[in-house]
């Protein structure tokens, strides 16, 4: 008789760890199964920032530091994910990038800051990579490569990390340097877009900053090439974006793009102009609603 029960306590099992591990992972209302609690996946990201920080220069300028870390917490203050802390960091580097690590590190690189036009680009790519991490797209990936258990057994402490843990960090790194498949980047563009109108700026931004970055951008891919990339095109990322913008609230347009304050915080003081950075100090930042200002 205790053969017949095996079955469904199996189910109720099965069914409480998937109703455990579903999880929300977009403001748009999509979950997914993520049985890594925050507390591990706070754990590798914080493994894996400590060992991008021993390589990268970070940025030691204190008002873009400040500035650009200011404009993420306000990103993170509507992202709907509450449970980490968030790190917005800046490397000094002439590469066009920024990326996320689990858990809540996000950074962006010099190279990149100063081809933005206005702080509502910025909170576009910070938002961006806050949804990469809002839809647990590198613990999703790490979860089919190495397994639940696996992951769980990984004590990354502060020093000695073992051979094995120093690999799956390096395996991490490789998937958020590399980049996200098609539907995790239109996530997260779609994402970042969202969290820049509802902070705030203006959404528009993001179809802005891709063709920048695409103006920036050498290789162009068409035909059977485009066929074949994991990672979509600039020109479906616009489409993608300006699919979603119709559908945000109509007016989060006229909220504004702040092109002033980031050049007085950002980019004058990238390119060491004097007065940019006597007008900064003077000023200091302000929240999106205050300043008023459109591109």
């Amino acid at each position: 008789m205790r053969r017949i029960y095996v079955l469904p306590v199996i189910l109720v099992l099965t069914l409480f760890l998937f109703a455990c591990g579903v999880v929300r992972t977009s403001p748009f209302g999509e979950t997914s199964l993520i049985l890594i609690p925050a507390s591990q996946e706070v754990a590798l990201g914080r493994a894996a920032a400590r060992e991008v920080e021993k390589k990268a220069k970070l940025c030691k300028d204190p008002v873009i530091n400040s500035y650009v870390n200011e404009v993420g917490q306000k990103i993170a203050a509507v992202s709907g994910r509450y449970d980490i802390t968030y790190h917005y960091k800046v490397i000094e580097s002439p590469k066009l990038n920024a990326f996320s690590l689990p858990g809540g590190w996000v950074y962006i690189y010099t190279g990149l800051l100063k081809h933005l036009k206005n702080e509502a680009d910025l909170a576009f790519v910070l938002g961006h990579e806050t949804g990469h991490i809002v839809g647990r797209h590198a613990i999703r990936r790490l979860q089919v490569i190495y397994g639940i258990n696996f992951l769980l057994s990984l004590t990354l402490g502060d020093k000695n990390l073992s051979q094995v843990e120093l690999e799956v960090l390096k395996v991490l790194y490789q998937i958020v340097i590399a980049g996200y498949s098609r539907k995790e980047e239109f996530e997260a563009d779609a994402m970042g877009a969202y969290f820049t109108g509802k902070a705030g700026w203006n959404p528009v931004a993001s179809v802005e900053t891709i063709e920048i970055l695409d103006k920036l951008t050498k290789f162009k891919p068409t035909g059977i090439t485009e066929l074949f990339m994991d990672h979509p095109t600039n020109r479906k990322r616009i489409r993608n974006l300006n699919s979603w913008i119709k559908k945000f609230p109509q007016q989060w347009l006229e909220n504004p793009f702040n092109e002033e304050r980031y050049k007085e915080n950002v980019l004058w003081r990238l390119n060491g102009n004097t007065e940019g950075r006597k007008e900064s100090n003077r000023g200091g930042s302000r929240g999106p609603s205050e300043a008023g200002e459109n591109s």
